[in-house]
């Protein structure tokens, strides 16, 4: 209780103060709270481009895989037999590819190694931009059970 009159007033004053607490926020607690959420909202944000750019450039590796098995495949069914080295641009699961092959000789003067990169081509610069995947097989020709 308050005991002298000047008080009287700001007793009063008190008793509202603990009878009615203030609500709400104070600008100290809004703004920590806004800077905790930007920081979140940003690594998040890292987090979700990171992802994008690995599956983008997952599905780029797994389209030029497609284009090198394609590459060999054809080899094998025309009975190729690569010299030294050779390059193409080809169109083919939506972009533009360069192969590039190389030829090797093994101890077997009938099997060849041959190493293939398959690049992505910029047509508009003419030229090529990065490389995507590379693939080596044996080349062997076919030969006839019939003899």
């Amino acid at each position: 209780m308050c005991h002298s009159k000047h008080s009287f007033s700001s007793c009063t004053r008190a008793k509202q103060c603990f009878a009615h607490p203030r609500s709400g926020f104070t600008l100290i607690e809004v703004v920590v709270a806004l800077a905790i959420f930007a920081v979140a909202a940003m690594a998040l944000t890292k987090v979700a481009m990171q992802y994008t750019q690995s599956t983008a450039n997952a599905i780029l590796r797994t389209k030029a895989q497609f284009v090198a098995q394609n590459e060999i495949a054809q080899m094998e069914i025309n009975g190729e037999w690569l010299e030294g080295t050779q390059s193409k641009q080809i169109t083919a699961q939506g972009e533009t590819w360069q192969i590039d092959k190389r030829a090797e000789s093994t101890i077997s003067p009938k099997v060849q190694k041959i190493e293939i990169q398959i690049s992505l081509f910029n047509t508009e610069l003419g030229k090529v931009e990065s490389g995507v995947s590379n693939m080596v097989f044996y080349n062997h020709p076919i030969s006839n059970a019939s003899s």
